[in-house]
């Protein structure tokens, strides 16, 4: 048997652990991850926000019920919440659907009147003008808006 002068290299142990390529990946990918995470948490100044654009959304609805039915649609405040009714034969019924359904105010919404009262009435007549025009001011923490309705039936929303 013929032997070359090559000797058998020594096969190198395999290498454990991760470079620092991988682990900057790993970190840049866990630094994104977090950042989503704390964008979507909603803070009180976004409740605000959101539930006043809601309730814009909802008295212009309402508005435009009271012109298309030609009814007077009335919406009650109160601290628990807000809901809508319409006159119907001398009675306040109220108003069908989904969109008009009782809502209660989340826990860190406040609400309170434009004048200060703890409750509080807001009429749209048939013609879709409020003889009730006022300010409904929400409030959370630092955040505070506004919702206000004009005697024209106008509706808008502001800090």
């Amino acid at each position: 048997m013929r032997t070359s002068g090559r000797t058998a290299e020594a096969p190198s142990p395999p290498v454990n652990g991760f470079t620092l390529v991988e682990l900057m990946v790993v970190l840049a990918i866990m630094a994104l991850a977090a950042t989503v995470v704390v964008l979507t948490i909603p803070g009180e100044e976004r409740n605000v926000r959101t539930e006043a654009d809601r309730l814009a959304a909802r008295l212009a609805a309402a508005r435009d019920v009271a012109v298309i039915e030609g009814r007077s649609v009335a919406v009650n405040f109160a601290p628990s919440g807000y809901g809508f009714e319409r006159r119907i034969d001398g009675a306040w019924q109220p108003v069908p659907g989904r969109a008009f359904e009782q809502r209660g105010w989340p826990n860190d919404v406040h609400f309170a009147a434009g004048d200060g009262q703890a409750t509080s009435r807001i009429l749209f007549d048939r013609v879709g003008t409020s003889p009730t025009p006022q300010a409904v001011v929400l409030s959370g923490g630092d955040a505070r808006e506004i919702v206000r309705v004009s005697a024209t039936g106008e509706v808008s929303r502001g800090q």
